[in-house]
């Protein structure tokens, strides 16, 4: 029974990365990260715009696909879908904890992989809970081939949220220089959320919590359009400063 539960707690949080409603509280938030997915795969994944966007050097796509994707840390892979069209495997690696891994990471996270078995490895709001974000990142690196991608997001500024733990918040030039000092390159940065928006959303947060279900019913809906209107204050040049989440994109040197 502990399993089943565990599976309906894996789909669940599945569909509500890839389709919230207006009534999660984390409506605006999830609807501009999968946009910023969506965005990193159109640019460097599909076969008609991966020549012009990829650095000179890079190797051509075999069939338009990359070989091996590892989603480390990945959770209940939300993003799966979206990327399986690009990627002839898709490996799921986490700790012990997460049934829907085919991967177990030991205990210091390290991934159970040759070097250089992966073209492509996808980190999304794992840093953050890592106990050695460089230990981390080496291993990513290590296990990635030569010219592969790191797809990583993680949180600039955000509330607590420990899964099981809850150790770092990055700002921007701080993740570009770890990511950096672990052997990648950083081709392009996308900031999710500007400080306007991340400020209404946290806002939200600390009353939340304390409010009768009916309240909340009404609250999470206005408080997620006035985040959402107040992201259009800020371009892309400042979330790439400011924001709730950072996505880079990098290749291995």
């Amino acid at each position: 029974m502990a399993q089943e539960r565990n599976q309906q707690s894996i789909d669940r949080e599945m569909h509500d990365r890839l389709h919230p409603n207006i009534f999660h509280p984390r409506y605006y938030h999830l609807k501009q990260l999968k946009k910023a997915i969506q965005f990193v795969i159109q640019k460097y994944f599909q076969s008609d715009t991966q020549q012009s966007c990829l650095p000179a050097g890079e190797p051509a796509y075999r069939t338009g696909r990359y070989e091996v994707l590892v989603d480390y840390g990945c959770g209940s892979m939300p993003y799966r879908t979206l990327f399986a069209p690009y990627v002839k495997q898709y490996v799921g690696a986490d700790i012990a904890l997460n049934k829907a891994a085919q991967i177990v990471l030991d205990e210091q996270g390290r991934l159970p992989l040759n070097d250089g078995y992966a073209d492509v490895i996808l980190s999304t709001q794992v840093l953050e809970h890592v106990t050695n974000p460089d230990l981390y990142l080496r291993e990513a690196c290590r296990v990635m081939k030569k010219h592969g991608l790191l797809i990583l997001s993680t949180h600039g500024i955000w509330m607590y949220h420990p899964d099981p733990v809850d150790y770092w918040r990055w700002t921007s030039a701080g993740l570009q220089k770890i990511i950096q000092e672990n052997g990648f390159e950083i081709i392009d940065i996308i900031g999710i959320q500007g400080l306007a928006s991340v400020g209404l959303q946290l806002l939200q947060d600390a009353f939340l919590f304390r409010l009768p279900f009916f309240i909340k019913w009404f609250f999470v809906p206005v408080m997620q359009f006035r985040i959402a209107m107040a992201d259009s204050f800020h371009t892309a040049n400042h979330r790439k400063k400011d924001a709730c989440v950072f996505m880079i994109v990098a290749k291995k040197r």
